[in-house]
């Protein structure tokens, strides 16, 4: 398998060349230059997700690591789930079904590719005897994971970028408490965007990522997406779903890698009728997809905020298929962005989008309803962001289509918000009470690239 940029800087590249720059020299990302198509009816065989894991893996991988090898570094990330099938599944109305990705150990769904990315970066570490710095932007979710990771890691090294007051308590201690000389939470006083600037800035300086061995692990990095196709495959699989049935399924979405890996999962063969694209008051998406214009305005504060992103970076992914490949005309729009902030795509474009997207926009109040209904009807709590994926999937799907939600945290990350809908408080594990005791170690800066580029330089050690 070989990967190009989307904006036509480099190609003939091999995984581990785009696990490691993680961003394109020229600002584009890494896709692959095809699709592998997977007979969905032969993998309907396996019944384990880390098997199902290596069969969908493996084509993007290659040579690059060893099937054997593959396999047992999937077994061992997957081992540290709480519950034996990885995935699991709660049924609410007929053909509407929760697919619950909180099994992970920091109880998100970006723990399905932290937990296997870091040992692949182990992996190859380990034979050339080097050292990493990881830098990752996070609205929550994808620091905690990044940081539970690396924690037991004697060669990587983590910078996390937060924005400061907006995430919850629960998520900020989840980085905060995890103690170790590898170990870097910094709190930004800007948004999440603002955070993931910095990081792309870093990445696209050469001279400076490659002196310092700088990699990065926010969904940019195609491997994020790449483990993250695995469950919506499972999904299908595990709950018996015929390729004859009507399926959808509904997403949370800020970024777009989580969807994205949907729209991949379709290009391989996947039977997918819709992707739901569900946003928050911060609806780039909900506006491109019913006006054909993709603009940039400022974030709002809710109480999703692993959505409130202003920029769905891996929409140049898509963007990349919808011009037909052309790394010009992905460059030219990308630009024009830059420029403008913002670019429109043809009415040709934008049906191509609607044939397998569509888009919804749920407000707060209509969060804390779903959550109230949800747990009075079925005594059943969902999180903030489920939420607005259950909110769009009724409001849009068929109730006689096959519907999956993606349940992307636990509730008891968002515990303020959750428990003022529900009525009552929520149990914590006494683990995760334990961290709630603990003293919060992190560094706090300015929106400033420079002050990041110092704490990277000031504990680089090869």
């Amino acid at each position: 398998m070989k990967y190009l940029s989307t904006r036509g800087g480099e190609k003939n590249l091999t995984f581990k060349d785009i696990l490691f720059s993680g961003l394109a020299s020229d600002g584009g990302l890494y896709v692959p230059d095809e699709w592998p198509q997977i007979d969905y009816n032969a993998l309907k065989k396996i019944d384990s997700y880390a098997e199902l894991a290596l069969e969908i893996i493996y084509p993007f991988i290659g040579e690059d690591i060893k099937k054997i090898e593959l396999k047992e570094l999937i077994d061992n990330a997957y081992a540290k789930f709480s519950d034996n099938k990885i995935v699991t599944f709660k049924n609410l109305k007929q053909k509407e079904h929760i697919v619950e990705l909180f099994n992970g150990p920091t109880l998100a769904f970006k723990d399905f590719a932290m937990q296997l990315i870091v040992p692949i970066f182990d992996h190859y570490l380990s034979q050339e005897d080097k050292k990493l710095n990881l830098i990752v932007a996070t609205s929550g979710d994808t620091g905690s994971a990044a940081i539970n990771a690396v924690h037991q890691s004697s060669k990587i090294n983590v910078f996390c970028l937060f924005p400061k007051g907006r995430i919850s308590s629960f998520q900020k201690k989840q980085m905060t408490t995890v103690y170790g000389e590898n170990i870097f939470p910094i709190e930004l006083d800007g948004t999440f965007d603002d955070c993931q600037n910095i990081v792309k800035s870093i990445l696209i300086d050469r001279e400076f990522s490659e002196e310092f061995s700088i990699a990065a692990v926010n969904s940019i990095n195609w491997s994020r997406v790449m483990f993250q196709i695995v469950y919506y495959f499972y999904t299908l699989i595990d709950n018996k779903i015929s390729e004859n049935e009507i399926i959808n399924f509904s997403v949370p979405t800020g970024n777009f890698g989580d969807i994205y890996a949907g729209y991949v999962g379709i290009k391989m063969g996947l039977p997918i009728n819709k992707l739901v694209i569900a946003t928050n008051e911060n609806d780039i998406l909900d506006r491109f997809i019913n006006s054909g214009n993709y603009s940039i305005e400022s974030v709002t504060k809710t109480t999703s905020p692993s959505m409130d992103i202003a920029i769905a970076s891996n929409f140049e992914r898509l963007l990349f298929d919808l011009c037909d490949k052309s790394t010009l005309i992905t460059s030219e729009k990308m630009n024009e962005l830059k420029k403008n902030r913002s670019f429109s795509v043809t009415n040709e474009q934008s049906d191509l989008v609607k044939k397998i997207f569509s888009s919804k926009r749920i407000n707060q109040k209509e969060v804390n309803d779903l959550i109230k209904e949800t747990y009075n009807e079925f005594n059943y709590i969902i999180d903030p962001h489920t939420a607005i994926g259950l909110g769009a999937s009724r409001l849009l799907n068929k109730k006689d289509d096959n519907n999956f939600i993606l349940g992307t945290a636990h509730p008891i990350k968002f515990s303020d918000t959750v428990e003022k809908s529900i009525g009552h408080s929520m149990e914590l594990s006494n683990d995760f009470a334990k961290m709630f005791s603990n003293e919060e170690k992190f560094y706090s800066f300015k929106n400033s690239a420079e002050e990041v580029r110092k704490i990277i330089k000031d504990n680089y050690s090869k």
